[in-house]
């Protein structure tokens, strides 16, 4: 069977023609090739983009913090700040017109009545020492000036505190606020205090009360030089007249009350004991007593008005 030419040729372009690549498949299939690279360094960049705004957020939150940090302790500073001023306002608002001590750092309710006398108000802790003379700075005070040469006496019956803060040098005599001592008490207490300065010069005594006036500092010091330590001999008085100076206004509530060895003894409430009388010229009051208890030793008279 002889091939038509035509066959011949359909055979040799089937044979001999060679597949062509496309251009747009060498592309894909090159796309194919580079794409799982591209997406891991896609991945890549994106993790250290990510990791890069963390940090930066992390350095913008720490800086904040770090801010605000500040801000609180200058807070904190500035109100401790005024802490201590409203308190050192307080202290000297209580201690009104009184000498107080503001040398060598301290700010004390305190001074020297003579070189080895000292005056003072009550040594406070919690929330009475914001307006009364802090423990602490007295003893720091005491320990700085006259260390080992000082004894403290309190003077209150109403409040103490513990004698180790003062290394346990604390003498304290029962005074209640507003009275006076008695003169068994006030003796006592010359005496030891006496003693206590003879045994070296340098050696010096802090006195106080409950509100810092120490009016028992002059009391003592009379006593001393009245008495020279010794009492007098007991006498029995009886009260016949009181007289009241510079008294204005109504006096008929006023009422009158002794006390000896604390108890009262006599009392105006009861009727016929006593006649008042005001004299509206002289601005004096004269009480007459009648059939008045026998006193002596410590002797203490009341006024009340109703």
């Amino acid at each position: 069977i002889s091939e038509s030419p035509q066959t011949n040729e359909f055979k040799g372009t089937t044979e001999e023609a060679p597949v062509k690549e496309s251009p747009h498949t060498s592309e894909f299939k090159g796309a194919a090739l580079v794409s799982p690279i591209s997406k891991s360094m896609l991945e890549r960049l994106s993790k250290f983009e990510v990791e890069d705004a963390e940090n930066v957020a992390s350095y913008e939150w720490t800086h904040l913090v770090r801010l605000l940090r500040l801000i609180i302790l200058i807070r904190i500073f500035h109100l401790l700040h005024q802490k201590r001023q409203l308190e050192k306002l307080m202290r000297r608002l209580v201690s009104e017109n009184k000498r107080r001590y503001t040398r060598d750092g301290f700010d004390l309710d305190l001074t020297y009545i003579t070189e080895r006398i000292i005056a003072m108000s009550f040594p406070s802790s919690g929330r009475q020492s914001f307006y009364r003379n802090p423990i602490e700075e007295v003893v720091r005070f005491l320990d700085k000036k006259h260390r080992n040469h000082y004894r403290v006496y309190n003077l209150c019956s109403e409040r103490a505190y513990d004698p180790k803060h003062f290394h346990n040098r604390v003498g304290r005599i029962m005074i209640d606020d507003h009275n006076v001592p008695t003169l068994h008490e006030m003796v006592a207490f010359t005496k030891e205090v006496n003693e206590w300065m003879a045994q070296d010069l340098e050696n010096i005594v802090a006195i106080h009360c409950k509100g810092g006036k120490n009016r028992y500092v002059g009391y003592f010091a009379h006593v001393k030089h009245l008495y020279n330590w010794n009492l007098p001999p007991r006498r029995i008085l009886f009260i016949k007249r009181l007289i009241i100076y510079s008294i204005r206004g109504d006096v008929c509530d006023l009422k009158v009350q002794v006390v000896m060895e604390k108890k009262v003894v006599f009392s105006s409430t009861s009727l016929g004991n006593c006649l008042i009388l005001h004299d509206i010229e002289t601005d004096k009051v004269l009480i007459d007593v009648f059939d008045g208890p026998p006193l002596y030793d410590d002797v203490k008279v009341q006024f009340f008005s109703l």
